[in-house]
């Protein structure tokens, strides 16, 4: 449902459409969503989520304040030489930070990847349930995040996004590697993410 839904943007829509549609989801972007935000944070642990400048010597156990600041959706519009938001960030954050923090800590250990965990060896080792994660997994995580990426690139060339970011490496999954199920990929396949 994801994928599809950009199809109409990408296919159905004329620029003066697009820019109209666009204009009403300021300040947010389709991709700043809480729905989206929740879907993540109930399909993984947080920690998978952090921004991958900083997810290599990210220790999980950090407050889910510290967490919440280094998710990779804040490079959308945050500085980080100086901490600064953008009124995209600043905006949704005044709606949805207290329910996203909350969301952070109740899933730490109550999410898809830690329910998939705790299975007996047999059950997590069935290739149609892996076969189903890694399906999930690379749906949300490349192709509905290509088809919003595609469908930008159609209308905003090199323009800047509707939050202001440099959606192009914010967006791409090359760039920020977002997997739900590390564990079910190979070293290689995490590589070459989103490529």
């Amino acid at each position: 449902m994801l994928s599809s839904s950009f199809e109409i943007m990408g296919d159905g829509m004329e620029r003066a459409q697009y820019e109209k549609f666009r204009n009403t989801l300021t300040p947010a972007s389709g991709f700043q969503s809480c729905q989206y935000r929740l879907i993540e944070l109930t399909s993984t642990k947080a920690v998978n989520l952090i921004d991958n400048r900083f997810r290599k010597d990210f220790d999980e156990n950090r407050t889910s304040e510290d967490i919440y600041e280094h998710l990779y959706w804040q490079a959308a519009g945050k500085d980080y030489t100086t901490g600064e938001k953008s009124l995209l960030i600043k905006l949704f954050e005044k709606k949805y930070k207290k329910q996203l923090l909350e969301e952070i800590e109740t899933n730490r250990s109550v999410n898809l990847l830690s329910k998939f965990n705790s299975l007996s060896g047999s059950a997590r080792n069935n290739p149609a349930l892996i076969d189903m994660m890694r399906h999930y997994d690379y749906t949300v995580n490349i192709e509905w995040v290509m088809a919003h990426y595609n469908a930008a690139a159609k209308y905003l060339g090199d323009g800047a996004a509707t939050g202001g970011s440099h959606w192009q490496k914010y967006m791409h999954p090359k760039y920020q590697r977002r997997i739900f199920f590390p564990n079910l990929w190979s070293e290689k396949e995490i590589e070459n993410w989103g490529k």
